[in-house]
């Protein structure tokens, strides 16, 4: 008996091989597109579940208010907080400290950049994270002051096919030896890095600070409770440990510290932490990613339902003749149910053919490797094979079950199969609706993207970026070098093209990278400013406005000078957090920073965009610094030999920093590398509303085909009776131009609130104007009419003889 479902299910795909091909092709596109976003969405909710304990491990981030102020987020603490907690928290099995940074490691004459990728780590860091070892164990790991543990791919690096254990990497002044490799860092970490190094040699070289501040920040705290613990009940000792360690500190300065227990399993997705780990995924991307993926998958699903009911009055006799001679309802229930089986089974095997031959472009287009994006974990596949088996399931039941109760004398006698047609037509038209409606919703939501990329990539930023080249110097200089930063920035301004030279700390493209509390003279409440150190053509070569006061001129650097205060200048925003109506009321004011220091204000900044328009201003302060103590230099340009200008930049790079291999940017692209998620997600979503407005309009193919076959003596009686082309297309495409207009009512709304909740998230952004209301809607009935009308235009066209001996 199932051998016959087959067979005849097997006939009738054969028999309508043009409603077959739509059916199938239409599924296996949408199974494609699903299983791709599917796997991205895998890989992203991934992060951090290798980790043996990663239940139990828990990141500490911290919160500081101020007094009338905004709260300020970071996803690092003190260094005094681990052995604090270590101590009073039974519940914590083993607390560990990672201390960032940056530079030139070397290996004989091999000097390597490794910005970021080099960490200062607790030895206990192996206890907390599942990194598996290569060479060397982890009780080893870090015995000596001087240890080092290297990862596999920068063993072969610095050492290519030699055993790494033992050798000497020199960093900072210091020689390190390798005691350990580790395997590659997986993709889906969330921490990646390079080398490690044995914190304690950094407490040593910090002379204790790094073990003992509560001011001192940059340092990112993990922890591994004990078994059994409950983080919520630990949370809610946190307010009384910080009052007795920072009670006092906090009410002489005037703000209050905030430290919550984030766990790992949240870092990657839902972190809103300033200072974050680079590569932090976006929750409310993935979630609209998720959101398309199985609108796809609904819009496929739909066209077989629509096609399948569509056809099923061709097939009523055939139900009427099955029920003459004996079959049952669960028999003729069964045998439709075995076609959509069939269909599903022939689409998903050919699904999984595009999704393999597609996913190397698609990681390629997500900047993943496609080896990431595959996984051979059997429940993911079983999820899968579930939500097919029920989807199968639900596309299949409601032809089964419109097909199998027809009524034999009504089926024998008619095509209508003793249903009424207009129930039918109205159930097929409600979910073209549906489908369209989603299709708009897709189509406006990657407009709305694709504006507001445009705009934060047209928006005056406040500050002029363009033809500007940094230089970056990785290694530290001191007193003893100054002669030879000065010449060397002397010799980079006389090179052809470059129009001025300045140097600073940080540089437009990323979150600055120090902060500091400041306080009047007059207020006890601290107000935390990002600190930025600049020279004097900092200002006027960036294209600065100075709206009150003056820009810096030979004013003493920071440190220099303890006699008396260091002269600063404030952004629009910080004149406003320390209480100025306006500009020029901060000229000559007096700011006490949290280390002592004396300021004296003697400018204030225009706003303009330091990072993403996601982020609003910050409240800023700018103080003079030596050359030799910042490490970005700034050259314009007014050239089109960037070669040139490359090339001699190099030579007088090499000849004043031997030791410090060359790194640069242009400082546009490194302003719009901050865009790299935004762009990713509009484009993404663009191939995917393209893929999902293909699979729509297959089945509305396959429905005006239908439509249009069972209307072919019609149009042939009209055209004898004096209809033109023209009309007859009208006549057949209003019907569905209509369902566009009430699919545009439902969806639009729909987009609109979605795109309003998404722009939330950005600080400057666009208003959503009368465009969106009509574009999405015209683009797709636009692409409606000229599927259906092509198909009318050619049936208006055929020889009305021919179209009335149609049977």
């Amino acid at each position: 008996m199932i051998r016959n479902y087959f067979k005849t299910a097997w006939r009738n795909l054969l028999k309508n091989k043009i409603f077959s091909f739509i059916n199938i092709s239409g599924l296996s596109i949408g199974i494609a597109a699903f299983l791709l976003i599917i796997s991205y969405l895998r890989f992203e909710y991934s992060f951090d579940t290798f980790n043996v304990n990663k239940d139990r491990i828990y990141r500490v981030p911290m919160v500081i208010s101020e007094t009338n102020g905004k709260p300020q987020t970071f996803a690092f603490t003190f260094p005094a907080l681990a052995p604090a907690m270590k101590k009073d928290f039974p519940e914590i099995e083993e607390i560990v400290r990672f201390r960032r940074r940056w530079g030139v490691v070397q290996y004989e004459d091999q000097k390597i950049v490794e910005n970021g990728m080099v960490y200062y780590v607790d030895p206990g860091v192996f206890n907390v994270f599942t990194f598996p070892f290569e060479k060397g164990d982890p009780v080893n790991a870090f015995t000596q002051l001087n240890d080092a543990v290297i990862t596999h791919s920068t063993a072969q690096k610095y050492f290519g096919s030699e055993n790494p254990v033992g050798k000497l990497l020199r960093y900072d002044h210091e020689d390190y030896k390798v005691t350990a490799v580790l395997e590659d860092i997986p993709a889906n970490a969330h921490l990646q890095f390079h080398i490690l190094l044995n914190y304690n040699k950094y407490i040593q070289l910090t002379r204790g600070g790094a073990d003992k501040s509560w001011t001192w920040s940059d340092f990112y705290t993990y922890l591994l409770l004990k078994p059994g613990t409950d983080a919520a009940a630990l949370q809610k000792k946190m307010p009384a440990f910080t009052d007795r360690y920072m009670g006092d500190l906090m009410r002489k300065n005037g703000y209050s510290v905030s430290f919550n227990l984030q766990p790992l399993k949240d870092i990657h997705t839902k972190s809103n932490y300033d200072y974050e780990m680079a590569g932090s995924g976006n929750l409310s991307y993935l979630k609209y990613l998720g959101i398309a993926a199985l609108f796809i998958l609904l819009i496929a699903l739909i066209n077989y339902v629509n096609l399948s009911t569509a056809h099923s009055l061709e097939r009523s006799k055939e139900v009427g003749v099955r029920k003459v001679v004996g079959a049952s309802t669960q028999q003729l229930v069964r045998q439709f149910l075995a076609e959509t089986f069939l269909v599903n089974m022939m689409a998903i095997v050919l699904g999984l053919i595009f999704f393999k031959l597609s996913l190397p472009f698609f990681a390629r287009l997500i900047n993943q490797d496609a080896a990431a994006l595959q996984t051979n974990n059997w429940i993911f596949w079983l999820g899968i094979i579930a939500l097919f088996v029920v989807s199968t399931l639900v596309a299949g039941f409601y032809p089964a079950f419109v097909l199998s109760s027809f009524r034999p004398v009504q089926t024998l006698k008619s095509a209508a199969g003793g249903a009424t047609i207009k129930d039918r037509a109205f159930f097929r038209k409600s979910l073209v609706i549906l489908q369209y409606s989603i299709a708009i919703i897709l189509i406006g939501s990657a407009i709305g993207f694709y504006k507001q990329l445009k705009f934060m990539s047209s928006r005056d930023l406040g500050i002029n970026i363009d033809q500007t080249l940094v230089l970056q110097q990785t290694v530290d200089m001191d007193s003893s070098k100054n002669l030879i930063v000065e010449k060397a920035i002397h010799d980079l301004q006389q090179i052809p093209g470059v129009e001025y030279v300045t140097v600073s700390t940080d540089v437009p493209g990323g979150e600055v990278g120090s902060s500091e509390g400041f306080r009047l003279l007059s207020s006890n409440d601290d107000k935390r400013c990002r600190t930025f150190g600049i020279d004097e053509y900092f200002v006027p070569h960036f294209g600065l406005s100075i709206l009150a006061g003056r820009n810096f001129d030979k004013d003493k650097a920071f440190g220099t000078d303890t006699t008396q205060p260091v002269s600063i200048i404030v952004n629009e925003t910080a004149a406003k957090v320390f209480g100025f109506a306006k500009p020029a009321e901060a000229i000559n004011q007096q700011l006490q920073a949290a280390n002592g220091t004396m300021c004296k204000i003697v400018g204030v900044m225009n706003d303009y965009h330091q990072q993403s328009l996601r982020y609003s201003y910050d409240p800023v302060i700018y103080y003079p610094n030596r050359h030799i103590d910042m490490n970005n230099f700034s050259l314009k340009l007014k050239t089109n030999n960037i070669e040139q200008v490359m090339a001699q930049a190099r030579q007088t790079w090499s000849a004043a920093f031997p030791q410090s291999p060359l790194q640069y940017f242009f400082l546009d692209e490194f302003f719009n590398r901050q865009y790299k998620d935004d762009q990713l997600f509009s484009t993404v979503l663009w191939w995917f509303t393209v893929l999902a407005i293909i699979i729509a309009n297959l089945g509305l193919l396959g429905l005006s085909l239908y439509s249009i076959a069972k209307r072919t003596k019609e149009i042939g009686i009209r055209k004898v009776l004096g209809a033109n082309i023209a009309q007859i297309t009208a006549l057949v495409t209003k019907d569905y131009i209509k369902l566009m207009l009430y699919a545009g009512l439902i969806a639009i709304p729909i987009a609109y609130l979605l795109l309003q909740s998404w722009l939330k998230d950005y600080a400057f952004h666009i208003r959503i104007g009368l465009w969106f209301f009509f574009l999405p809607l015209l683009l797709i009935t636009l692409v409606a009419f000229v599927t259906i009308a092509y198909q009318a235009m050619r049936a208006a066209s055929a020889n009305p003889v021919k179209s009335l001996r149609t049977e």
